[in-house]
């Protein structure tokens, strides 16, 4: 472009900055901020939202507020926008206060928030735990002459259900409705799922009919909610009734509907069923996923069923789905639990083989499986040579460790342990 005596403006600026935002090349988008002042190129309020964005999106919020004081002391005046990007980015990274400051702030510069800094602002104060503080935000708003929308009662009623205080959500419900705001789907999918969560499943199973007779369309997600739920109180039947019901309806399940009925199948003892969802969402054209594997394997694992929970994990790799550390977790632990440690020592060598790094939960299941069949000796290989390895041992692990050598008897081995980590976090400062 400029090759061909072609200069770029502040628009072409903006659009590239904003690529590179995008791209997380963010010293590269602030390189180029000073390319064009030096080219002559003043950047404006976008310029700096962008900025602003990116350093937001990237967790670098004190650089974003450094960027807010720049465009001040250059003479650009921010726009709302700006204030609610560093807004959103404050309360989304705990710093409720701050941004309740930086309010303060933009309207003594007279700048006037909008609906959309209200309701960032309810919903951090919601995630925060401080409902009082969210409703004397929605009177603030109403007071300045901003009418709350859709998504601030959507706000209220998710933090209200999250707290427990469903019967309050209800309340607002029919507030909005009075108040002539059409609540949505999302709205019936919060409520629906506050209900299940508080083991109210018939006021859930209400509010899906009280939906449709409005005229409001459930989606995947409010089937998922219920299936979930009927699942989780042992309604597998009406769970399954509730798979037919979406489907002529013309809602297509996906991998968290089945996940969810065979999870359901699987607590319910009903494996063969299970399977039987597995081959019917690959019929239908619906991929099955690591969780979907994971369990399945733990169902067959807590039937007793080592070895189709062993198949499956082949099935999984042939299908070109790889395992994660859960997988992996599941068997050793059920390998273990039936003596069958060298298998479990396998899989541990398979699993690093592919990539993936045992954990804690890992190590806890090797030592429990280990200590149980009385090798103490393949106990002192693992602590002092294969978990250094992989993660620095914690607390947990050491205690579990301890615990399980003084029920094996092993006391001088559990006071010797002891004495090295007790010496080892005092040479790390950590003691």
């Amino acid at each position: 472009m400029k090759s061909e005596g072609h200069k770029p403006d502040v628009v072409t600026y903006n659009i590239l900055i904003d690529g590179l935002c995008k791209h997380g090349d963010i010293e590269k988008a602030m390189v180029l901020v000073h390319s064009m002042k030096s080219e002559g190129h003043e950047p404006n309020v976008v310029t700096y939202s962008i900025l602003i964005d990116g350093q937001c999106k990237h967790g670098e919020i004190e650089r974003a507020l450094e960027l807010l004081h720049s465009m001040k002391s250059e003479g650009h005046e921010p726009n709302v926008v700006t204030y609610n990007i560093l807004i959103d980015s404050l309360c989304k990274h705990g710093g409720i206060e701050k941004a309740m400051v930086l309010v303060h702030s933009m309207k003594s510069e007279g700048h006037k928030p909008d609906v959309v800094t209200y309701n960032i602002l309810i919903d951090g104060q919601c995630k925060h735990g401080d409902i009082e503080k969210a409703m004397v935000l929605v009177h603030s708003m109403k007071s300045e002459g901003h009418k709350p929308d859709v998504v601030t009662y959507n706000i209220l009623i998710d933090g209200l259900s999250k707290h427990g205080d469903i019967e309050s959500a209800m309340v607002l419900l029919h507030s909005m409705k009075s108040e002539g705001h059409e609540p949505n789907v999302v709205t019936y999918n919060i409520l629906i799922d506050g209900q299940c969560k508080h083991g109210e499943i018939e006021r859930a199973m209400e509010l899906l009919h009280n939906m449709k007779s409005e005229g409001h369309e459930p989606n995947v997600v409010t089937y998922n909610i219920l299936i979930h739920g009927q699942c989780k109180h042992g309604e597998i039947e009406r769970a399954m009734e509730l798979l037919h019901s979406m489907k002529s309806e013309g809602h297509e399940p996906n991998v968290v509907t089945y996940n969810n009925l065979i999870d359901g199948q699987c607590k319910h003892g009903e494996i063969k069923r299970a399977m039987e969802l597995l081959h019917s969402m690959k019929s239908e054209g619906h991929e099955p996923n690591v969780v979907t594997y994971n369990i399945l394997i733990d169902g067959e694992c807590k039937h007793g069923e080592i070895e189709r929970a062993m198949e499956l994990l082949h099935s999984m790799k042939s299908e070109g789905l790889e395992p994660d550390v859960v997988t992996y977790n599941i068997l050793m632990d059920h390998l273990c639990k039936h003596g069958d440690i060298e298998k479990a020592m396998v899989l541990v060598h398979s699993m690093k083989s592919e990539g993936h790094m045992p954990d804690v939960v890992t190590c806890n299941i090797l030592i429990d499986g280990l200590c149980k069949n009385g090798e103490i000796e393949m106990v002192k290989e693992l602590v002092h040579s294969m978990i250094p390895e992989w993660y620095e041992p914690n607390a947990v692990t050491y205690s579990n460790l301890i615990v399980n050598l003084c029920n094996n008897g092993e006391t001088s081995k559990a006071k010797e342990l002891l004495y090295r980590v007790i010496s080892s976090m005092i040479l790390k400062g950590k003691a």
